[in-house]
């Protein structure tokens, strides 16, 4: 009985909000619990000093002698506990010395943080701590998601990895130990869109890292027991989510984050690209205006001039436009606006030495340690620099250049990179290295800063914890025009779920992919098969891939226009849909792309090969180049082929070149566009408003379902339909009956529906 006794003295329990926290103090352990359910078994925490050789070369970095020695906490004692405000434990090393602090507190529903820092004047080896680690139990097994957008899986158990800003390489090995050329080829976990977030869905829990430094997962890969994250610095702030399910945990990372920024309407309209001067971004848009493409955005990203290279057609590094491609931009920008078009551009943080603002940036660049800028050679071998965005200057010199582009007539762009920070750079109010994932989100503010309140259309790739707060669109960055797996299309739909977990709202990838270096330019099949996944994707945009003039663009020829005719007249008419995703962006941070197990419990959180947008609608594209259809395999539950309304099975499901296999799900409901506008660019001849808001096709399958759309109309079903049907009514609130559906419509706009079901 004593011995019972002595045990239960060291073993502290304290309720936070939603959790309570079991602390061993003798195995210097924490355990985390949510309405009796565990969620995490913290079995060690450490500091440690560490160095490496670090290596940066165009965007990618090869990390040299990574070497760190660790002190790991033996026992724990409780210093303050306070029940619903906050726990106070010491750390004490093998020798008994008090090593560091670990505090706890509720921070509202369902979020715990833990802030874990060294003790005063504390040394591991003799020096200060710059790393420290928690290490988990592996109990409950996998998967492991999140960690931000990777190519090449979903489920990353059994594997260990850095997280820090990158470019991801042109095609990647299957491992992350670094190629010959790793300054070309990516290695398995490179992103320029890493995240320190761990979603371990089959508890469900969430765990986020707190910090601008580089993190180190092992999941589970070293120790199948246990996983970890060590953050390359002193102290470890970590939260952790609790949720009735996985999605829930999904949406309340994104909401503490600072939530999911919306994008205006046009962006989610389809978007066309255009280059090579005036005369073809006009054609472009009459191409598309005369075969009645429902497009509303067209980006031009060498508005400031470009160059044709070996490795492609690359853009100037100036700041200010190129008047010989351009002239009058003015006017091309007031035509392309009466045509029904708002006008993109493109920017990154680089400065070109070549330009005409290289002069009045040497103030804002990178500097070396001898103060020099710092440079290295662009794409095109000129000498470029990238702006210090530690500094308020450097964002004030670029908006200044920006506003000049806005007085244009251009309406957003593409805000490009911020992975290009070398570790060895001086900045004038950060360390490289300690700050240096931050970067994307210093270039993020910078462009939200000057673009909130624009109705602006704005995009980028890179990113950190917050930038869905702040960019309201993430495209995946620049894959390869072909279907090979490493860098091709199939990869776009694993990068898009991993993004989704990550809070991004709203993703998007380049059509037909962007490099052509290692594989072939795009050709019509790729095209078209790409197109089909645009559509179905939050935003649907066009690219004219490095090598432009061998690449197929969607003017190749009569049949290809006539597709992209096709594919972006489906996307603009689930306008309503992705505006009602919108709104549950906004409000509930719920992404508008989802992983099938996310909503759909006993789908292979493995799969990456399919993915839904909303709840409603899955969406399989044929990911292999000649094939004529595709094994697929539909969560649990009943399902409908969205093309015919037929119910439809797991298995083989074909699909020509011209087609994708989308599925609806039972318990859904489904607003559309009865005609998809020209445009969605408010203020111009081509959009009537009468197009957009004055009538709906509600598509409705199987028993219940309800959807709510972007200004609050809701769509209830109950009943069931006795066969497949359709029925008419023009009303803003009240019921229309189907077979023995009964769909009430509550709204303020009165609208012509026309609703069609499937039992």
């Amino acid at each position: 009985m004593l011995l019972l006794l002595v045990l239960a003295c060291n073993r502290d329990t304290v309720a936070l909000g939603d959790f309570e926290l079991v602390v061993d103090a003798d195995a210097a352990g924490l355990t985390v619990t949510r309405q009796g359910e565990e969620l995490a078994h913290i079995r060690e925490l450490a500091l440690g000093t560490g160095s490496a050789d670090i290596t940066f070369s165009v965007g990618s970095y090869l990390f040299e002698d990574v070497q760190a020695d660790w002190t790991a906490a033996s026992s724990l004692k409780v210093i303050d506990r306070n029940e619903d405000v906050i726990l106070r434990v010491e750390l004490r090393d093998e020798a008994g010395e008090t090593m560091g602090l670990l505090q706890a507190w509720s921070v509202g529903q369902d979020l715990l943080a833990l802030q874990f820092a060294p003790w005063e004047d504390y040394a591991v080896q003799g020096q200060a701590p710059n790393r420290a680690r928690v290490r988990l139990g592996c109990e409950e097994g996998g998967p492991f998601l999140g960690t931000g957008g990777h190519q090449l899986d979903v489920d990353h158990q059994g594997e260990a990895f850095g997280l820090w800003v990158a470019e991801p390489g042109i095609g990647k090995v299957e491992t992350d130990d670094p190629p010959e050329d790793w300054f070309i080829t990516g290695t398995r976990h490179a992103t320029s869109y890493p995240l320190p977030f761990l979603l371990r869905p089959e508890l469900p829990v969430g765990l986020l890292a707190d910090t601008a430094a580089r993190v180190d997962v092992d999941l589970c890969a070293s120790d199948p027991d246990v996983y970890e994250l060590a953050a390359w610095e002193g102290g470890l702030s970590l939260y952790l989510f609790g949720g009735d399910d996985a999605l829930s945990v999904v949406e309340r990372h994104a909401q503490a984050s600072g939530g999911i920024k919306v994008p205006p309407d046009v962006a989610l309209g389809p978007w066309n690209d255009a280059i090579r001067g005036k005369e073809r971004v006009e054609q472009v848009a009459s191409t598309l205006r005369a075969a009645g493409a429902p497009t509303g955005i067209l980006w031009t990203e060498d508005w400031k001039g470009a160059e044709q290279t070996g490795f492609g057609y690359h853009l100037s590094l100036d700041w200010t436009l190129d008047e010989e491609l351009y002239p009058d931009a003015e006017g091309t920008a007031q035509t392309l606006r009466d045509q029904g078009f708002e006008w993109l551009a493109y920017f990154s943080p680089f400065v070109g030495e070549e330009g005409d603002a290289w002069e009045s940036a040497q103030d804002v660049l990178l500097k070396t340690e001898d103060g020099q800028t710092y440079t290295w050679p662009s794409a095109t071998l000129s000498t470029s620099s990238a702006l210090d965005l530690s500094s308020p200057a450097a964002c004030a010199w670029a908006q200044e250049r920006m506003t000049a582009l806005l007085d244009v007539g251009f309406l957003g762009w593409m805000a490009d990179f911020a992975e290009w920070l070398p570790p060895d750079a001086v900045l004038a109010y950060a360390d490289a290295v300690d700050q240096h994932n931050a970067y994307p989100l210093w270039w993020q503010q910078c462009n939200a800063e000057l673009l909130d309140g624009l109705d602006a259309t704005w995009f980028t790739r890179s990113g950190w914890i917050g930038t869905p707060s702040l960019s309201p669109v993430t495209w995946g960055g620049d894959q390869r025009t072909s279907f090979d797996t490493d860098d091709g299309f199939p990869t776009v739909i694993p990068l898009g779920l991993g993004l989704s977990i990550a809070g991004v709202g709203f993703y998007g990838h380049d059509i037909a992919g962007y490099n052509s270096v290692g594989n072939e330019p795009s050709d019509q099949e790729l095209w078209f098969r790409w197109a089909w996944l645009g559509a179905f994707s939050p935003i649907m945009r066009t690219h004219h891939g490095a090598f432009d003039d061998e690449n197929h663009q969607f003017d190749t020829n009569e049949e290809t226009l006539a597709h992209w005719v096709r594919t972006a007249t489906e996307h603009a008419r689930l306008f309503p849909y992705l505006k009602g995703l919108a709104r549950l962006a906004a409000e509930r941070g719920r992404p508008a792309l989802l992983h099938p197990a996310l909503v759909y419990p006993g789908y292979d959180w493995a799969r990456g090969d399919a993915w839904l947008l909303g709840s409603a609608l899955f969406v399989a594209p044929v990911l292999e180049r000649g094939a004529t259809g595709r094994e697929i395999e539909l969560p649990p539950g009943d399902w409908y082929d969205w093309w015919t309304g037929a119910p439809a099975q797991s298995g083989w499901h074909d699909a020509a070149v011209d087609e994708i296999p989308v599925f609806a799900a039972a318990g859904t409901v489904v607003p559309m566009l009865e005609q998809a506008p020209e445009t969605f660019v408010d203020g111009t001849s081509l959009r009537d408003l009468d197009d957009v808001d004055g009538a709906r096709l509600l598509r409705v399958f199987g028993a219940g379902g309800s959807f709510t759309e972007g200004d609050g109309t809701t769509y209830t079903a109950s009943g069931q339909a006795s066969a497949a049907g359709e029925a008419t009514a023009t009303l803003s609130s009240g019921t229309i009956e189907v077979g023995g559906l009964t769909l009430a419509v509550e709204g303020t706009v009165e609208r012509a529906y026309r609703v069609q079901v499937w039992p």
